[in-house]
């Protein structure tokens, strides 16, 4: 009877070793085509002409600098950076429409013949506009309420920017806090297999205690990768 119930035992265990494969296998595809889709992404951002396959090194363990907040500009987030144009160009045109109100002198001449004595003359003329009622007033004032239009924006923008950067920053602590945590977890898993290993090599522990212990630390190792 006992040889029966270790029989069923070890086929229940076959059973779900396999059933571990075929998800370990569902997760190894979904992971590379995470992988050629995160590739294409970059290839689009980057604008190479040649698409990317590969990196140099790997970007989960690199450490994280200590001076983050000041290597990040938030005045250099595209955002910005556009609607600190958008204002430029508006101060430009305030600045055209305002040139425009003076008045421009015109300078005519000429030569102009009498039949009468047979004689000829330089005339010589100037023209001065007197914009007495306008003054270019309804463009100016236009060109000016764009300006402020585009300094509102240009605020907003660089408020949003630095809500972003300061949101980042907290997520950048919480993900450092959690991979901290996430190493330790593997590192505890890893002893844990390593003295389980011994035990069952020197037949004090039966081989469940070992799988057990292997499928920790194969579950720690994860969850660093994913903090990382």
């Amino acid at each position: 009877r006992a040889l029966v119930e270790a029989g069923k035992e070890a086929e229940l265990r076959s059973l779900q070793a396999q059933a571990g494969v075929t998800s370990a296998r569902a997760a190894l595809d979904a992971a590379r085509t995470a992988r050629a889709s995160a590739f294409a992404r970059l290839t689009a951002l980057a604008g190479s002409p040649a698409p990317f396959t590969a990196l140099a090194e790997s970007l989960l363990p690199r450490p994280t600098p200590e001076n983050l907040e000041r290597t990040i500009d938030a005045l250099s987030v595209p955002a910005v950076v556009a609607a600190q144009a958008e204002r430029e160009a508006a101060a430009r045109r305030v600045r055209v429409e305002r040139t425009r109100a003076i008045p421009d002198v015109t300078v005519s001449a000429g030569v102009r013949r009498f039949s009468g004595d047979d004689s000829s003359a330089v005339v010589a003329g100037v023209s001065v506009p007197i914009p007495v009622f306008d003054q270019n007033r309804g463009n100016v004032n236009a060109a000016q309420g764009e300006l402020l239009a585009a300094e509102a924006r240009l605020n907003a923008a660089r408020l949003d920017a630095e809500a972003e950067l300061r949101t980042a920053l907290f997520q950048v602590e919480a993900a450092q806090t959690r991979v901290a945590a996430a190493v330790q977890t593997e590192a505890t898993a890893a002893e844990a297999y390593r003295l389980t290993r011994i035990a069952y090599e020197a037949g004090k522990s039966p081989l469940v205690e070992l799988t057990n212990a292997r499928r920790a630390l194969a579950e720690a190792r994860t969850q660093t990768i994913e903090a990382q």
